[in-house]
C-alpha cells in the first residue's frame, strides 16, 4: 500500500492515476475540505486526515509501504506566514517522525524554490535560500526548511528521496494552480499584454514519472531536481495565441518589470488571492537556468517539449470549460 498526501492537489491526482496503473495499491490522504473531483473515478482508498494533526496522519499511515508526500500550501503572497510554515514545516515534520518509527519509505516532493538563486546554474548541490542572505517569500523558506526536516531524518535513519520540480504545467489542473490561473486569465483577457519575465516549467506527467522512477530504483538519499524549459513570457503568450486558432492579434504589449512591480503591490493589497503579487513578479526575473542533468543521467528524465505541455493544458482547460470566453 501507498500513501499519497496531497492527494487532489496539482501533481497529486496524476500521481495517484499513474500509480494505479502501474498496479498499485492507493490510500489518498485527503482534508475534509477537500473537493476529490480529481480522484472521484480512481480505485483507491480515500482516508481523510490532516499533516498538521500527527493522529490523523500516523492512522493514515497504518500497513503502508511507502508515502508521497505531496501535501503543502503553496502561497504567492506576503500573507498566512503562520498557516504556511505550519503544514509546509510541521507537516513534513510529523510525516518524517512517523516514516522513521514505522518504517515507512518516503518521496518527498519539495520545491525549485527551496533553493537559492544565486549559482549561476542551479544543481542539486546549490544551497537552500535559508542558507544565503537572499530575501525570500514564506513559501520559498517553508520548503527549504521543510526539506531540511527530511534531510535530518536521513541521518536518523528515514529512507527517502527528495524532489523539486520547477512550474508544473500541463493538464488535469483541476483546481486549478496559480500558473493555470495565469493561463484562463491572459486568455480571457484577448492575449493582448503580459507583463516581462522567464521561467522554467515542466510538465506534471514528465514530474510523476520522475518521482515514480526515483521511488522505483530505490534513490533513498538523493535529491533530484526536474526542470522542464526556461520560457519568457512573450514566448509563451505568443504560444497560446498560436493555439487561438483562426483569430488575429495586435502586436503584445510588455510591462516592464517597474511598473508590473508597482501594480502587483496594488493588487496584493487588495486581493489576497491575487496571481499578480510582488513575490510572483520576483519569481518571473529571478535565475530560471536549473539543470537536471542529474535527473537525466540517473533516472533517464527526459521532460517533452514545453509548447506541447503548454498545448495539452489548453486544450484541457477549454474541453473543462474553464475559458469564459470559450463558453457559449
Amino acid at each position: 500500500m501507498v500513501l499519497v498526501t496531497g492527494a487532489t492537489g496539482r501533481i497529486g491526482n496524476v500521481l495517484i492515476k499513474e500509480l494505479i496503473k502501474r498496479g498499485y495499491k492507493v490510500r489518498a490522504l485527503v482534508r475534509d475540505s477537500s473537493d476529490t473531483n480529481s480522484i472521484k473515478d480512481c480505485e483507491c482508498e480515500i482516508v481523510t486526515g490532516d499533516v498538521r494533526n500527527y493522529d490523523s496522519l500516523e492512522k493514515a499511515c497504518e500497513g503502508v509501504e511507502a508515502v508521497f508526500h505531496l501535501a503543502s500550501y503553496i502561497n504567492i503572497s506576503y500573507y498566512d506566514k503562520e498557516y504556511t510554515y505550519d503544514i509546509n514545516i510541521n507537516g513534513t515534520k510529523n510525516l518524517v517522525n512517523i516514516c522513521i518509527l514505522k518504517d515507512i519509505d518516503l518521496v518527498y516532493t519539495s520545491s525549485i524554490h527551496a533553493f537559492s538563486t544565486a549559482d549561476k546554474l542551479i544543481t542539486e548541490k546549490t544551497p537552500f535560500c535559508i542558507d544565503t542572505n537572499e530575501k525570500r517569500g514564506h513559501y520559498d523558506c517553508s520548503k527549504a526548511y521543510a526539506t531540511k526536516e527530511v534531510l535530518s531524518g536521513m541521518q536518523r535513519g528515514l529512507r527517502a528521496i527528495i524532489i523539486a520540480p520547477t512550474g508544473v504545467t500541463g493538464p488535469y489542473d483541476y483546481r486549478p494552480s496559480y500558473f493555470g490561473q495565469s493561463m484562463i486569465q491572459l486568455v480571457d483577457s484577448g492575449l493582448t499584454s503580459t507583463i516581462d519575465g522567464k521561467y522554467d516549467y515542466v510538465d506534471v506527467r514528465d514530474v510523476v514519472e520522475g518521482m515514480i522512477k526515483a521511488f522505483e530504483m530505490k534513490k533513498f538519499g538523493e535529491i533530484y531536481l526536474l526542470s522542464g524549459e526556461a520560457i519568457g513570457m512573450r514566448d509563451y503568450v505568443n504560444y497560446l495565441r498560436e493555439f487561438e486558432t483562426g483569430k488575429k492579434f495586435k502586436p503584445l504589449k510588455i510591462i516592464k518589470y517597474s511598473l508590473a512591480k508597482f501594480i502587483s503591490y496594488l493588487l496584493s493589497f487588495f486581493n489576497k488571492k491575487s496571481t499578480i503579487t510582488p513575490y510572483s513578479l520576483d519569481t518571473l526575473n529571478s535565475n530560471s537556468n536549473i539543470s537536471h542533468q542529474k535527473a537525466t543521467q540517473e533516472l533517464g528524465y527526459n521532460p517533452m517539449p514545453l509548447k506541447k505541455s503548454l498545448l495539452d493544458q489548453y486544450n484541457w482547460f477549454r474541453d473543462n470549460g474553464y475559458f469564459k470566453s470559450k463558453k457559449k
